[in-house]
């Protein structure tokens, strides 16, 4: 029989930088919320990883869009069912309640969220898809309680994507005032343009256009400076800073 090649150093270094993109694109997937099949054949191939990233990771760090028609399709509901049904680990029945949401079926997605954070209370996919789905049906109340834990437990969840929708949450439920300072603290702490018209916006629905207008101004002396492909990622945001300026003149 054939002997296997030996171990190098060389070869450990090409195995090592090959996981090291495979954990980059997994955790770029999981915090898109991708498909639940991405997460699945980039932590299995190699080449799946490679896949997902001239699809998806290298046209957003362009400043293309991706192209979703390349995509394979994704699971059935059935499908995902019965896999949480079969093996039912956490990943399965977030998987499972993902998808439920994503078709409108907020009240049995809940349920299946609730499920989990009966296992694990800190799972906080499930906070977070929890809320939404509660947020989705005008419960904003008890969509706060649940993002409250998770701030708790990772205030920059899903690039900080969990923070905006805390900061919805409690707008919604009539906590302006903690709308206003959750998002000057986020932005204080990430300078991102993004943050600055969230701020913006509410500080305007608020009445506050001094604070709407300062924002929106330091967001765009901000993006002008910010290197060529930086640019073109944050372009939409850039363009609603002057659309809101544009309404506060």
């Amino acid at each position: 029989m054939p002997q296997p090649p030996p171990i190098t150093p060389q070869l450990i270094v090409v195995y090592l930088v090959i996981g090291a993109f495979q954990l980059w694109m997994l955790v770029d997937s999981i915090r898109r919320r991708s498909p639940f099949y991405w997460h699945l054949l980039i932590f299995l191939l190699p080449l799946a990883a490679i896949f997902y990233f001239f699809l998806v990771k290298l046209p957003e760090l362009t400043g293309r869009k991706p192209a979703p028609s390349l995509a394979p399709a994704g699971p059935t509901l059935e499908g995902l069912s019965e896999l949480a049904r079969e093996t039912p680990s956490e990943l399965n029945k977030l998987a499972f309640a993902d998808k439920l949401a994503e078709l409108g079926r907020f009240p049995e997605a809940i349920g299946r969220y609730r499920d989990v954070l009966r296992v694990n209370r800190d799972s906080k996919e499930a906070l977070h898809g929890l809320a939404r789905a509660l947020l989705a049906l005008g419960r904003p109340l008890e969509a706060t309680e649940e993002l409250a834990t998770l701030m708790e437990l990772q205030p920059e969840f899903r690039d900080y994507a969990a923070a905006l929708d805390y900061a919805e949450a409690l707008w919604q439920a009539g906590k302006q005032e903690d709308t206003i300072g959750l998002l000057t603290g986020l932005v204080s702490v990430t300078k991102r343009i993004s943050h600055r018209v969230a701020l913006a916006h509410y500080s305007k629905e608020r009445g506050d256009s001094i604070t709407a207008r300062n924002e929106l101004d330091l967001a765009l002396s901000e993006f002008a400076s910010l290197p060529e492909p930086v640019r073109k990622r944050e372009q939409r945001w850039a363009d609603r800073a002057r659309k809101q300026l544009a309404e506060l003149n």
